[in-house]
């Protein structure tokens, strides 16, 4: 088997990740009902990543052959699926939503930046103890919990800095700092898993060859159990924290924006006072 025949023919379809995305967009299209905006684009982008994600060949390679395929699927349904998805929601859902008393003691608790901070980085650590990452690649329905639970935990962690109502965001200075710690505790992880011992997932060093490639994977395409698992180690540290990265700059640069459009603001505000007042003074 080839890398073409790989990549054509190892997607999978599950129900689950179907009904999922289903649900996902009949939810929108039910809330936004129909009318669709700019941002829509940004939901519709992080439904469309989700599927490919979990069904194309990055998935089928995650779950039993490579720990560096899922590892692009674990930073890509906790990072970027999630980021995708809040910048879509319009701002008018949560403050309807917020209405309910219910609603928004939850929104409170989660929403706290510790608790948020904890939720996404903790989400990445925990799911990948060796025991229980073992243990979710050896259970189906564990593995779809967790795959769910990226998605639920990313929106939390993203929320502070990005939450579609503004009065819900961290000073950009201190999301920077948010997001500085939430870099570090993923270059942490990626470090120990680049360096650590061979064999620190032990469901990659020997897995059960069902579709016949661990030949082409090991000679062919050089991935030893080693060179995998640094490289998945790498994923965690490098792309990882690129994602941080570009989140704080996007803060930053709102940081800047700020001033300027306040003294737009004031500047609008004075003119009105000035031809009122002028007005006045005429008559």
């Amino acid at each position: 088997m080839t890398a073409f025949d790989i990549l054509t023919t190892t997607w999978n379809f599950d129900g689950w990740v179907i009904v999922l995305c289903a649900i996902l967009i009949i939810s929108y299209v039910h809330t936004v009902r129909g009318h669709f905006s700019k941002s829509s684009l940004f939901f519709i982008a992080g439904v469309a990543l989700l599927f490919l994600t979990l069904v194309s060949p990055i998935s089928m390679l995650g779950k039993s052959y490579l720990l560096s395929a899922n590892m692009v699927q674990h930073i890509t349904l906790l990072l970027i699926v999630p980021l995708l998805l809040l910048h879509g929601i319009p701002a008018s859902t949560i403050e309807n939503a917020l209405k309910h008393e219910a609603f928004r003691k939850f929104a409170s608790i989660i929403g706290h930046p510790a608790i948020a901070w904890f939720f996404g980085v903790g989400a990445m650590w925990i799911w990948h103890l060796p025991s229980l990452h073992g243990a979710v690649l050896r259970n189906e329905n564990l593995y779809i919990f967790q795959q769910i639970s990226f998605i639920i935990f990313g929106t939390i962690f993203w929320w502070p800095v990005f939450s579609p109502i503004d009065r819900y965001r961290l000073q950009p200075l201190i999301s920077t700092l948010y997001l500085s710690a939430a870099c570090l505790g993923c270059t942490i992880l990626g470090i120990v898993i680049t360096f650590a011992s061979v064999g620190l997932y032990a469901s990659y060093v020997n897995p059960i060859d069902s579709l016949g490639i661990l030949s082409y994977i090991r000679n062919d395409l050089c991935l030893t159990p080693s060179v995998d698992q640094q490289i998945g180690g790498l994923m965690m540290w490098v792309p990882g924290c690129l994602i941080y990265l570009f989140a704080s700059m996007l803060t930053i640069i709102r940081w800047f924006k700020s001033p300027e459009e306040d003294l737009i603001s004031v500047t609008q505000s004075g003119g009105e006072e000035f031809v009122s007042a002028s007005i006045t003074s005429d008559k």
